[in-house]
This record gives structure tokens, sequence and C-alpha cells, in this order.
């Protein structure tokens, strides 16, 4: 828990995909993930980069990185490349971080509901 004398911890998952099975390459994608990084680090926050990740490999990012999450952090979650809308419903949290984002995430049944 931060205190008047710890600051927050900022962390930022940020992730680009370029590379697909089903469909032509994008090339933004990792520089689109690589500019996000540098920003975010120029701001203090602690990056954690991935890129071009298959299914299982973004499963364990993500289980890894909300593990890494504790109460008062400041978090950013940043995607770049193809996106798909399967049953998502979507809408700002700054007070709280939904359990199993990873599983809701992948599955494509993400939510986040203000409290």
């Amino acid at each position: 828990m931060a205190t008047k004398e710890e600051p927050r911890r900022k962390l930022a998952l940020v992730i680009g995909i370029g590379k697909y099975d089903c469909c032509e390459e994008l090339q933004n994608p990792e520089n689109d993930a690589n500019d996000m990084s540098s920003a975010l680090e120029s701001i203090d926050f602690n990056v954690t980069k991935k890129l071009h990740l298959r299914r299982a490999e973004m499963q364990h990012v993500l289980i890894d990185f909300e593990n890494s999450i504790e109460q008062d952090d400041m978090v950013l979650f940043y995607f770049a490349g193809h996106g798909i809308q399967w049953e998502v419903c979507i809408k700002v949290s700054p007070l709280k971080v939904i359990p199993n984002f990873y599983e809701r995430f992948i599955c494509g049944t993400f939510r986040i509901k203000i409290i």
C-alpha cells in the first residue's frame, strides 16, 4: 500500500502483435508498442513489453502481470494489433482490478465495471 512517503507503483503491460497465421502481417504494432513503452518509461512506469505472442503465451504473460499487481498500484494495459469483439463490454475502472483479468480478456468476456 502506498503511503505519503512511498509513491504508488506504476505498472504497464504493453503488447504488440503484428504476425498472425490467419491474415496479412501488420507493420505498425511492434513500432506502436515500442513507442508506447518508451513514453511510459519516460514517466516512470515499470513496463512489461511483449511482442508477437501466441494465445498461450499471452495467457501466461497476463497471469504473471495480474499476479504482480498490488493494492494501490497504478496499472495500464496497452494492446496494438488486430482486435476482434466477441461479447465484450468495457467500462473504465480506476478503483478495482477484476479477478481473472487474463481469462476474461483471452476468452472474450473481459468486463470492467465502474465501482
